[in-house]
């Protein structure tokens, strides 16, 4: 199953804080809602039917089914553009180790 590595654990409790989203809130990874191939990140209250569930650093998060197959050897990252950048980190899926 998917997962999440301590930084980005971090980086998405730290972005549901600001937005003022509840604590108990969980992510959710689903398939993307444009239209186009890829897959969306947001918070919800309570898992939707189907989704896989599961705590990473604290943060609780599911996966939706229609993504779950793809990502379940993967894991959401944070890339950091280095001291020099000036743009912001980023999350990434990679591959687990």
């Amino acid at each position: 199953m998917l997962t999440l590595t301590q930084p980005a654990a971090t980086m998405l409790t730290d972005v549901r804080s600001q937005q003022g989203i509840p604590d108990d809130a969980l992510l959710r990874v689903a398939g993307a809602t444009d239209g186009q191939q890829g897959i969306s990140l947001g918070f919800v209250d309570e898992p939707m039917e189907g989704d896989q569930t599961a705590d990473a650093h604290g943060l609780s998060f599911c996966v939706a089914p229609e993504v779950a197959d793809a990502l379940a050897a993967a894991k959401i990252d944070v890339q950091d553009p280095g001291v020099d950048s000036t743009e912001p980190a980023n999350l990434v899926i990679v591959p687990a180790d």
